[in-house]
């Protein structure tokens, strides 16, 4: 994969808030995403360890997350928290740690085409962490900025594909 990896200078820092169940995960696209943008870091959540959330709530920041309805931010993010985990994990993290409570939502519109998956999302408008980045990087610093992640993840499918020897056209719902 290493070869395949672009480098995406995005304006916007992204934080990972990663569960430590996601680290095994072949499924798993939140390192790929760290690994293409250098304004990136992962940091771990979970396992028994305690977590330190306070370097989040600096000014700019924006929590990639809805949790109720869509509220238009009021100002661009300069960095964007990313809850990685499954749905339920992300809802567990948000609800135990009151400073992501605390952050502005960037909410995310539903995808315009239901894209193919490495894994079934739990939740209809689901998307993986590669996908929600790709397009909260294409609604912040424009499309040809998240056009790099999508042809990650379109790659990433393909290979998982092959691998498991499905024969599939890939879809995304990126450019």
């Amino acid at each position: 994969m290493c070869a395949v990896l672009p480098r995406v200078a995005a304006r916007t820092e992204i934080v990972l808030i990663q569960h430590v169940t996601e680290l095994m995960l072949t499924s798993n696209t939140g390192r790929f995403v760290a690994l293409s943008l250098p304004s990136s870091r992962i940091l771990g959540y979970g396992g028994g360890e305690p977590f330190d959330a306070s370097s989040l709530s600096e000014p700019g920041t924006a929590l990639l997350y809805c949790s109720g309805p869509a509220r238009p931010l009021d100002f661009v993010p300069r960095r964007l928290i990313v809850l990685d985990g499954s749905f339920r994990q992300a809802r567990r993290m948000y609800k135990r740690q009151a400073v992501l409570r605390a952050l502005p939502e960037l909410a995310l519109p539903a995808p315009n085409v239901t894209p193919t998956r490495l894994r079934r999302p739990t939740h209809p408008d689901g998307m993986s962490t590669i996908e929600a980045i790709a397009a909260a990087l294409s609604l912040i610093e424009g499309p040809e900025r998240a056009a790099p992640l999508w042809a990650l993840h379109a790659e990433l499918v393909r290979r998982a594909d092959r691998m498991r020897g499905r024969k599939r056209e890939i879809v995304t719902s990126g450019p």
